[in-house]
């Protein structure tokens, strides 16, 4: 009865491949954005990275408790001058394509990373100054410095695995090649990704379904909807006001982790000349502006208080968060009186989202808060792709940006605040801040490193060029026929130990 609801709702939504068995098995799993480009490289999004947690493996991964695990590395060892690491790597692995999978390959990847020219990974992979091939199992990379967030830069794409055949090649991210359980087999814009199970992975008998299918549905009530009538398995990023529902359905699991994602209002402050909003040019306004919204009540009225209403990028689970910037109550007349300091008595602003529930309740009300301190919001709900391209581009005044976080405060803030960050695309740059994030980088003692991290966050709070709101919990629901569903705090979907209930 089981494969028959699977095959049945698989001819529903999407053509059937043929599959070895007779007994194939499909995990339906509904996603809240459209992915941007299926490349390591040049992804840039949280849900690109949650489909690649199926298709690409890295050099290492992180654990439930946010440790480094081996993944295609299996050990590593550190120079005593913190200037190498040697990689030993797994014997016998091959790429989907074929394409053995040795040191020459990590280093046809980490050189690409840091040489293609549209790559997102410069900054993360900046420390590296070279990759040498040891052995077809091993490979040094170099530092130009001691780089303290190496291993968990490499437990994200920057350590994920490309087939070099298939990494030459212009449409890599249409026709994506990696060492990884399952291998890409179709994308349709806007609708769905279809991946079939590797029978050559390394790993690949922990792995309980023949094929993952993703759907791209923008509302969570419409995702939870759909799991509920058994058309999907699993959906990801579950509403908080839903979770009553869930808890009281006997046939679905609620799944949940806590997170190291934020959502924060991103403010274009480089590049005058493609925008030029009065939050662009006063720091003032923008604290006027976060002095007018009040994180508690915007925690409570969208997220019925599930979420960790905070003013910080990192979440103050992270053993680096610095207690000595507590989030300022909200306070109107002290708004208004920054913006009389600045000469004005309203300003104008734009936010554009991606046209979700979540981000649209949050959206208004901000707009609403904000309006009792002079400021005139208007709201610019977009398509997820569309939204997602003008973030890329910079194309914005104020947006609504949901960071997927990462277990190491590195790729956070050096993405967002170093002034080549992969993730700056409101061009904010402040020299002294790039500093103290360098100093933390190259730092291998835990304890000043807090010191540096808590000098960051100090600074960047404040020039504001965005105003972290919260930090959001996962929450997936799945049908109870679905066993071995972990979520970790990163919220990538892992699928090792996923399978049909017995």
């Amino acid at each position: 009865m089981r494969m028959r609801r699977s095959l049945f709702a698989a001819m529903a939504f999407a053509p059937i491949l043929a599959l070895s068995s007779a007994h194939a098995t499909t995990l339906r799993v509904g996603i809240q954005d459209d992915p941007d480009a299926l490349d390591p490289a040049t992804s840039g999004t949280y849900i690109g990275r949650f489909v690649f947690a199926a298709m690409c493996d890295k050099l290492v991964d992180i654990g439930p408790d946010l440790g480094i695990v081996p993944q295609l590395a299996e050990t590593w060892t550190f120079a005593d001058d913190q200037k190498s690491v040697v990689f030993t790597l797994r014997k016998g692995v091959a790429f989907q394509d074929g394409t053995p999978f040795d040191a020459a390959a990590v280093k046809f990847n980490i050189d690409r990373m840091l040489t293609m020219k549209d790559s997102r990974r410069k900054a993360e992979l900046a420390a590296v100054a070279g990759v040498d091939v040891l052995g077809p199992d091993q490979v040094r990379l170099t530092l130009k410095e001691p780089f303290a967030p190496l291993l968990s830069v490499l437990s994200d794409r920057a350590g994920m695995m490309v087939s070099p055949a298939a990494g030459a090649k212009e449409d890599f991210a249409a026709k994506p090649v990696c060492v990884g359980p399952y291998k890409f087999v179709e994308r349709k814009s806007r609708d769905l990704i279809r991946l079939q199970k590797d029978p050559g992975y390394w790993d690949a008998g922990r792995y309980g379904y023949d094929e993952i299918v993703y759907s791209y549905i923008p509302d969570s009530t419409v995702r939870l909807a759909r799991v509920r009538a058994g058309d999907l398995d699993i959906a990801e990023r579950i509403a908080p006001t839903d979770l009553k529902t869930v808890r009281d359905d006997k046939n679905l699991k609620l799944h949940s982790a806590p997170g190291l994602a934020v959502s924060h209002l991103m403010v274009k402050v480089g590049e005058p000349e493609k925008a030029n909003s009065p939050l662009q040019k006063d720091a003032r306004l923008r604290r006027a502006f976060e002095l007018s919204i009040d994180r508690n009540v915007i925690n409570k009225v969208a997220f019925n208080g599930e979420y960790t209403a905070d003013n910080q990028m990192i979440p103050p689970s992270d053993p680096f968060y610095p207690k000595t910037h507590p989030a300022p109550a909200r306070n109107v007349a002290a708004a208004k009186k920054l913006m009389a300091e600045a000469g004005a008595t309203s300003v104008p602003v734009e936010i554009t989202f991606e046209n979700a529930l979540t981000d649209a309740r949050v959206a208004q009300i901000v707009q609403s808060m904000a309006k009792e301190a002079g400021f005139d919001v208007k709201l610019l709900p977009l398509e997820t792709a569309t939204a997602i391209q003008r973030y890329l581009a910079g194309n914005f005044e104020m947006y609504i940006g949901n960071w997927s976080g990462r277990a190491d405060p590195d790729p956070t803030l050096y993405s967002f605040f170093a002034c080549n960050g992969g993730q700056n695309v409101n061009k904010y740059c402040n020299k002294e801040l790039e500093g103290v994030l360098n100093a933390a980088r190259a730092e291998g003692d835990v304890a000043k490193r807090k010191q540096l991290y808590d000098k960051a966050t100090g600074i960047y709070l404040a020039d504001l060029p965005t105003i972290p709101i919260y930090h959001p919990n996962w929450f997936f629901a799945a049908r109870a026929n679905v066993d071995g569903v972990v979520v970790y705090p990163d919220g990538l979907l892992r699928l090792k130990g996923v399978k049909p209930a017995s």
